[in-house]
């Protein structure tokens, strides 16, 4: 397995935060130019996956908003919200993903503030933003971080401003310990790591990555002061079928349409492969 320069040769290891964010960093920065070709995977599973993630973020973000989207990458999110959002920043660690982000921008002549930057300390002011994102980036925060990111989102939301996360659902995971829909990025549960495989350098690299369970999500939006208001579990239902079985349309259609319902319903709704939430701020 290769190491990239200044990163430890795995993710396991790493106790010290900064360590772990400086690995995030040059991993990110080796696979820039070819993540978008890494994600998401094909097949029908992977479809309604990717369906449920948009729509969550399409029914909660308003023309009127200002959003952060705090490690946006190379913009999988932060280009359609700059399409609907009144204004839109991104943030990430890894300039070489916000070089991506801004080309995507600019060939569909959009625009976002793209600013280099550590959730923990975001360089923000308080009360800026009605909605703070983060989509597929808190896995890898190391675990002693994870407080002092939620309080920062928390911090540069408007009273009354919500938090849109989507995160790894460490509940599906000791049901099923492999990856569901892992093409060449897999996540090894036990090592606390993911793993970059058939990179274009003909390299491996890993960086840190830990899932959270609801009830983390609710202490640790309680812990920042907001309360988690909707709950949706991805793919409670797709996540166990075969693709030959989903690329059936009426079979496709039909577990479509009892996830739209199941996914916000405990149990489903804590027992998707990935959850998505939304935590609101208070108007004091």
């Amino acid at each position: 397995m290769t190491t990239l320069d200044n990163a430890p040769p795995t993710a396991a290891p790493v106790a010290d935060g900064q360590a772990a964010r400086d690995q995030v960093r040059a991993v990110y920065c080796a696979i820039a130019g070819e993540y978008d070709e890494r994600i998401p995977g094909n097949g029908p599973a992977d479809e309604l996956f990717t369906d449920t993630e948009f729509a969550f973020l399409r029914d909660k973000v308003r023309p009127s908003d200002r959003v952060l989207d705090m490690g946006c990458g190379t913009g999988r999110f932060t280009v359609p919200l700059a399409a609907t959002a009144a204004a839109v920043t991104g943030l990430d660690i890894s300039p070489e993903m916000l070089e991506q982000n801004g080309r995507k921008l600019a060939e569909r002549v959009l625009h976002a503030e793209l600013h280099q930057g550590d959730m923990t300390a975001l360089p923000f002011e308080d009360g800026s933003f009605d909605v703070v994102t983060s989509m597929l980036a808190l896995m890898h925060l190391p675990r002693e971080d994870r407080e002092a990111v939620f309080a920062e989102a928390a911090r540069v939301l408007k009273p009354g401003g919500r938090l849109l996360v989507e995160v790894k659902n460490s509940v599906f995971e000791r049901l099923f310990r492999g990856d569901r829909f892992a093409t060449v990025d897999v996540t090894d549960v036990d090592a606390g790591e993911l793993i970059f495989t058939q990179t274009k350098a003909g390299q491996e690299y890993t960086a840190p990555w830990h899932s959270f369970s609801p009830d983390e999500l609710a202490y640790l939006t309680a812990r920042a002061g907001m309360s988690v208001v909707h709950l949706r579990g991805i793919s409670p239902l797709s996540t166990w079928l075969a693709d030959p079985i989903l690329s059936d349309k009426n079979v496709r259609d039909t577990v479509q349409r009892l996830e739209r319902t199941l996914s916000d319903v405990p149990p489903f709704s804590h027992l998707g492969y990935y959850l998505l939430a939304e935590a609101v701020k208070p108007v004091r």
